[in-house]
């Protein structure tokens, strides 16, 4: 029988199918491997994918006997159950060249990965005795060489310390920004295709990780307290930071300054499973300012009941719903 899939689906199946040709080709370069394991982290669908390749992976025996010689063509939109067990196959090849061949290529170590639960903050330090602070559900991935330090954000938000070296430069790498150190510590959040950067000592240079065709690659530098945001449009202006409020989260803290409920509620959603429900418009919008214990969010729903006259309706044990007062 045959099983269509998701448009979307099919899409990530084709990237992963580029992504077989290009760590088939001797140029490929340690650009291409940090691109393809941000690829890997950027959206769910990607990794559905993957639980797709490893649930087909015993039913096709073993990759190493795909006809690799043929060249790939263009499959047809609706594609049979058969056709995408070859797809996927192609992509478990993907990955087990990306993961094996291509380091070996390069004659380096294989890259270390860090990553923090909902909720978790933890700080590694790293062997030139740089520390990086993860936030909640945060990944990197740190690989050191000779000549430079690479780390890769995956997700999430993190803090960094650098020590300085000037023969190895300390560069971190987002989805749409390149982040070099020159002995200095800053704080990166990626989220929904953006990348902020806050600096709270020394200075780094952002650079455009990939510009449009047809323009130069934009680049600039951020002092102690400012901070820029970019995306895969570009960089945008740097602006004064609030650097105490950008931070705050190492000391488990959430500082709202005329911050809109909704928002609010957003942010904390980043560090708890359990679920705020905002009942309409008019409370969504309601404005905030305190400090907030990131640790204890019962305290959270107390001082907002409190400060705002709301009604507290507890749906289940991880969900409740802010309502507005009864008349």
């Amino acid at each position: 029988m045959n099983q269509t899939f998701p448009p979307q689906f099919e899409r990530d199946c084709d990237t992963a199918l580029g992504w077989i040709t290009r760590f088939r080709a001797e140029d490929a370069s340690e650009d291409d491997h940090r691109a393809f394991a941000l690829w890997l982290a950027a959206d769910a669908g990607h990794r559905e994918a993957m639980d797709l390749m490893l649930e087909l992976w015993d039913d096709l025996g073993s990759v190493r006997h795909l006809p690799f010689e043929e060249p790939l063509r263009e499959a047809p939109a609706n594609r049979s159950r058969r056709g995408w067990l070859g797809a996927a196959a192609a992509l478990a090849a993907s990955l087990a060249i990306a993961a094996f061949i291509l380091p070996m290529t390069t004659n380096q170590e294989p890259p270390d990965y860090f990553q923090t639960a909902v909720g978790e903050r933890q700080t590694v330090v790293l062997e030139d005795q740089s520390r990086v602070t993860l936030n909640t559900d945060t990944r990197i991935e740190v690989s050191f060489k000779r000549s430079a330090r690479d780390i890769t954000l995956l997700r999430g938000e993190a803090y960094f310390e650098v020590r300085t070296d000037p023969d190895r430069p300390f560069q971190v790498n987002t989805g749409s920004a390149d982040v070099t150190a020159i002995g200095t510590a800053f704080n990166i959040h990626i989220y929904d295709g953006m990348t902020d950067i806050t600096v709270t000592e020394g200075v780094v240079r952002v650079s455009e990780r990939d510009k449009p065709a047809g323009r130069p690659a934009q680049t600039a530098i951020l002092h102690a307290d400012e901070q820029l945001q970019a995306s895969r449009r570009g960089l945008g202006q740097s602006y004064r930071a609030d650097t105490a409020a950008d931070i705050a989260w190492q000391q488990g803290e959430l500082i709202a300054r005329e911050l809109p409920l909704a928002q609010l509620v957003g942010e904390l959603a980043r560090y708890h499973d359990n679920r705020i429900l905002i009942s309409d418009r008019e409370v969504a919008t309601l404005t905030v300012s305190g400090v907030f214990d990131l640790d204890h969010p019962e305290s959270v729903l107390l001082a907002l009941e409190r400060s705002f006259a709301l009604e507290v309706e507890r749906l289940d044990d991880n969900t409740v719903r802010l309502l507005k007062p009864r008349q």
